[in-house]
């Protein structure tokens, strides 16, 4: 299954309940607020234990001036592929 988070792990829980519930074959997917979260030390261990089932919007990225220290990041084209690979995406 894709997760897909948008919210900011600063402002909601939403990241943390999707880490809890996420299986060991799923995917994350940050993305607009989400991907705040590839950017602070306490939630690098947590993200870094995904390895390559984690990506990053770069859009999303870019648009916030960000520059992710954990996930694969990934173009509009690739977050099309996810959602072709792993069926309708969870969003949080």
């Amino acid at each position: 299954m894709l997760h897909l988070v948008r919210h900011s792990p600063l402002s909601q829980l939403t990241l943390q309940e999707c880490l809890l519930l996420m299986g060991t074959e799923d995917r994350l997917l940050l993305l607009q607020d989400g991907v705040i979260a590839t950017t602070l030390p306490d939630w690098l261990p947590a993200l870094r234990l995904l390895n390559s089932r984690l990506f990053v919007l770069a859009e999303d990225l870019l648009a916030r001036g960000l520059t992710p220290q954990v996930g694969q990041v990934i173009d509009m084209a690739g977050f099309v592929d996810l959602v072709v690979d792993n069926g309708s995406p969870l969003r949080w």
